[in-house]
């Protein structure tokens, strides 16, 4: 099979030669307890790719997992590609992010037992609560997309949708340390506009 063991569903079909790895879950299917972790495509020399590595019939590092699947077989078990990486930043990051969010040190539903490469010890807690994570959504997140309002000094406003305020800024060659001082009050105006207000603030 070209893809070994792996399950592509969430990904597709896809060719090796165009990405160096992919973060992966392994999955007893009984319990549901899983496994997240990343793969390299290749194997590299100097900083040259040589060969392909083993990521066909590859079933993680962990000691724990790699217990059980050989004590359980390995048909117990679902191997899933969940996304693919061009390069090993990109990999380890998305490796790390994917860790963190799912929470896998943080109860006994994964094999986990470390974070990008650093080894902790059972049980960890998280201190990131919904009231922390509602505190960084919208305007408080630099990615955010919600409509502001762009009101001129000589009176009419205009509504941006879909557009960072830093994107925005950078398309129309302004300053987007001048535009927050404008929001926060610390200037009158500026090239033209008297204020820039986030939808959800008016």
């Amino acid at each position: 099979m070209p893809y070994g063991h792996w399950d592509v569903d969430l990904v597709g079909k896809f060719e090796p030669d165009d990405h160096l790895g992919f973060v992966y879950q392994i999955t007893h299917s009984d319990t549901g307890k899983s496994y997240i972790g990343c793969k390299h495509l290749w194997r590299f020399s100097k900083g040259k790719r040589v060969r392909a590595s083993e990521w066909r019939t590859y079933c993680s590092s962990s000691k724990y997992l790699l217990q059980d699947i050989e004590t359980l077989g390995k048909d117990k078990f679902k191997f899933e590609i969940l996304m693919l990486c061009d390069n090993k930043r990109n990999l380890y990051y998305n490796e790390m992010k994917l860790q963190v969010e799912l929470g896998v040190l943080e109860n006994d539903n994964y094999y986990n037992a470390n974070i990008g490469g650093i080894r902790f010890f059972r049980p960890v807690k998280s201190y990131y609560t919904d009231k922390l994570r509602g505190y960084f959504k919208g305007i408080r997140n630099p990615a955010y997309k919600g409509p502001f309002h762009v009101t001129f000094t000589k009176g009419h406003t205009v509504r941006v949708v879909d557009v960072t305020m830093k994107d925005w800024c950078d398309s129309c060659g302004l300053s987007q340390q001048r535009i927050s001082d404008l929001r926060t009050g610390k200037r009158d105006t500026y090239k033209g506009i008297a204020k820039v207000e986030y939808e959800s603030e008016r």
